[in-house]
């Protein structure tokens, strides 16, 4: 018994000495007992609680690397571009921050606080869109309010009349690893170096509006230290006037327990994707022989769809690709043949003639691209050789005697296509090429007869009989495995470590259709404790985050309202046994923001007094951008954006996600772009954009080339110009595969 005290004073006092370095708190679906109104939990004002804390191992998280905001045009109309970039310079915070697992232990390069005030601002009643929106995204990436929720309410007990007798079970959800050799996750008192406790607020009847019957309240120790200057992003604390200038180190703590590699849950695909999976059991083995690429782009040339499809089975055509044009083709004849002058001498041998005909003719060729056709090898410039067979007559040889064949070979290098090609199986989605079984080279004979041979000794010499041309070409025996698509492939995945954020167009010229954008990414999958990287592809029919406007105050007769709504997606598909997670946060989410303008409040109250005109009003908060700098503050709605809106809506940027590139390999791609005073523009990279990936440059004439050095998902913003002088600027995105 001794022995075992002994052991549990030293656990004490070893836990004493481990206090965590960040701090941060869990947010997941209110799917607990506990979690009810009246412990303070589920609350429906100012906003409604989208969900509630979770323990240690029960995060919720995003799965996707890479997810698309816009905005639409109730937003647009109301907030305009400035709205617009105020939005971009809340994600941008995200999109700056590297992997998550790259950052030091104690995370002492990330500053404890972020909260500046702008007095202008202040006076004028602003709050700061860009701030609200990192806010919110802190709550979509999973992370709960951690002053709130440092101190909770877990059982309420009232044996008596309240408040006497009442007893309270309080817990901790603010967690926090403990840089150490084992890196341990902790219930912490700490919230970026401020240390905190609590009281318990119970009112037992007579609850105000919205409030809950009790609540553990949490209050920072050292008053002193004016603690709510060091307020995380994620506790949604800013002031009227207040803005974010970056994360706090407890909120880039939150976000690396959620993100890190090392965190690994049991997931579904991630929303909208799907997984390549090779299929390769032994009985799956298949062969594939290549084809002549020379040979299917004449045939493809020359021939209709129909025809093309008849010579090559399988051969997927893009639909709407096709597209037929008139042009003249010269045809070449060559004939070759033996004829004697009038004036040579008897007994002269027979001269070789060439003759060459030319006819031109009007024909139909076409341009098309091909779904399923994979270049195995491709060159402009290839080897032909030339075969003479010739007779022989030896001037010592008798009368009649019969002539000897003579075969000479020349090889030359010349401009042509050439190389090999094959196509993608129709079953599943892909394959992987596991050796090249055999390898062998192909002629392909064109020959050219000589139409007069002489049949007797007419002399000595050598005469041609016959010309042949050779177009070489390497085909391949490939072993492969199929490459299966599953939208439904659950697996052991670690995190992704970083997320991108990519503005897209919404409604385009204001109108009411999205472009698709499809994205590759790759993630980590742990089978029998080892790591296989998959490779998925995610179609987006509609943004992930879509940003509007409406009227939310309140009427004819309620008195609260909030200052945005939203929702968020928890997949509770995977929830271990007995707990309340681990799970996923999926899209689509939807962000309004209040737009009912300038609210005077006036009301009379209870000690007689009246305050019912504009004077004794009580004007509440605007929405506005603003900074630290001697800039004025942007009030919306601002009007003076709207002619810059339209204008920007005209010009776009239509390669915002750019073919993916590979690492090590040549990557050469042109961006693109409609409206203003058409092409060409000059392309930039715009003022304060991240920079471009390792390896490429882009072009005045908008050209991104180079070899990509490192793998991974780039955003960058490019700056369109047009000969005029306008300009737009778009956010582009590169995936780097490895």
């Amino acid at each position: 018994m001794m022995r075992f005290l002994k052991r549990a004073a030293w656990l004490v006092f070893l836990g004493a000495g481990l206090s965590a370095a960040q701090a941060f708190s869990l947010l997941g679906p209110i799917n607990e007992a506990y979690q009810v109104h009246d412990l303070g939990y589920a609350l429906t004002c100012p906003s409604v609680d989208l969900g509630a804390p979770k323990n240690i191992g029960e995060d919720y998280r995003r799965t996707t690397p890479v997810m698309y905001y816009a905005f639409d045009e109730t937003f647009l109309d109301y907030f305009g571009t400035n709205g617009v970039a105020a939005v971009d310079q809340a994600f941008a915070i995200f999109n700056n921050l590297t992997n998550v697992s790259s950052y030091s232990a104690d995370l002492s390069e990330i500053p404890l606080e972020a909260t500046r005030f702008n007095q202008t601002a202040g006076a004028l009643n602003l709050l700061d869109l860009k701030t609200s929106v990192v806010y919110l995204m802190m709550e979509q990436l999973g992370l709960a309010d951690p002053i709130r929720f440092a101190w909770c309410l877990h059982n309420r007990l009232v044996p008596g009349t309240c408040p006497f007798g009442n007893e309270y079970m309080v817990t901790m959800r603010n967690l926090g690893i403990v840089p150490s050799r084992l890196d341990q996750l902790q219930y912490s008192e700490d919230i970026n170096g401020q240390l905190y406790s609590y009281y318990i607020n119970d009112f037992c009847d007579n609850v105000p509006t919205c409030a809950p019957l009790s609540q553990a309240v949490s209050f920072p120790v050292d008053i002193a230290e004016n603690a709510d200057r060091y307020a995380p992003v994620a506790s949604g604390f800013f002031p009227i006037g207040g803005f974010y200038t970056s994360l706090t180190r407890d909120d880039v703590a939150g976000l690396r327990y959620l993100l890190r590699s090392g965190n690994v849950h049991w997931e579904d695909n991630p929303f909208t994707s799907t997984v390549y999976v090779t299929n390769n059991a032994p009985i799956n083995l298949q062969l594939m022989v290549t084809s002549n690429l020379n040979m299917l782009i004449t045939a493809s040339f020359t021939n209709d769809d129909a025809t093309l499809l008849g010579l090559y089975p399988g051969l997927a055509i893009v639909p709407g690709s096709t597209i037929p044009s008139f042009t003249n083709v010269v045809t070449t004849n060559l004939s070759i043949y033996f004829t004697n002058g009038p004036f040579d001498p008897f007994g002269t041998p027979p001269h070789i003639v060439y003759s060459t005909n030319y006819t031109t003719n009007v024909t139909l060729v076409y341009k098309r691209a091909f779904a399923n056709v994979v270049t195995n090898s491709f060159s402009t410039r290839g080897y032909v050789s030339v075969i003479d067979t010739s007779l022989y007559y030896s001037p010592t040889a008798p009368v009649g005697s019969a002539p000897q064949t003579i075969t000479t070979t020349r090889t030359m290098l010349t401009n042509m296509v050439t190389g090999d090609f094959y196509i993608l199986p129709s079953a599943g989605c892909g394959l992987q090429i596991l050796s090249n079984v055999l390898t062998t080279v192909v002629g392909v004979t064109n020959i050219v007869a000589v139409n007069n041979t002489p049949s007797t000794n007419a002399g000595s010499g050598t005469y041609l009989l016959s010309r042949a041309y050779v177009d070489w070409f390497t085909n391949h025996s490939l072993a492969y495995f199929p490459v299966v698509c599953s939208t439904n492939e659950p697996g052991l995945r670690r995190g992704v470590e970083k997320l991108t954020f990519v503005k897209t167009t919404y409604d385009s010229l204001l109108g009411r259709f999205y472009a698709p954008q499809t994205n590759y990414f790759t993630m980590t999958t742990v089978t029998n404790s080892t790591n296989w990287v998959q490779t998925y592809q995610r179609v987006v029919t509609q943004p992930d985050f879509l940003f509007t406007a409406s009227d939310m105050a309140p009427g004819p007769s309620a008195d609260t309202w909030a200052d945005w709504t939203r929702n968020v997606n928890f997949s509770s598909n995977n929830v271990l046994s007995g707990l309340a997670g681990p799970g996923t946060i999926e899209p689509p989410t939807r962000i309004t923001f209040n737009k009912v303008g300038p609210i005077f409040l006036n009301m009379v109250t209870t000690n007689g007094g009246y305050f019912l005109d504009q004077k004794t009003a009580d004007r509440r908060y605007m929405w506005g951008s603003f900074d630290d700098s001697t800039n004025a503050p942007v009030v919306y709605p601002n009007g003076t954006s709207i002619a810059a809106l339209e204008s920007q809506m005209l010009m776009q940027v239509t390669s915002t996600t750019l073919p993916p590139g590979k690492v090590r390999v040549a990557y050469n791609t042109q961006l693109t772009g409609t409206g203003g005073s058409g092409p060409p523009y000059t392309w930039s990279l715009a003022p304060n954009s991240p920079a471009l990936p390792l390896g490429l440059v882009l072009s005045s004439s908008g050209r991104l080339l180079g070899a990509p050095a490192a793998s991974g998902v780039s955003c960058f913003y490019v700056r369109m110009a047009d000969t005029h002088g306008g300009f737009t600027v778009w956010q582009v995105t590169l995936t780097v595969l490895p």
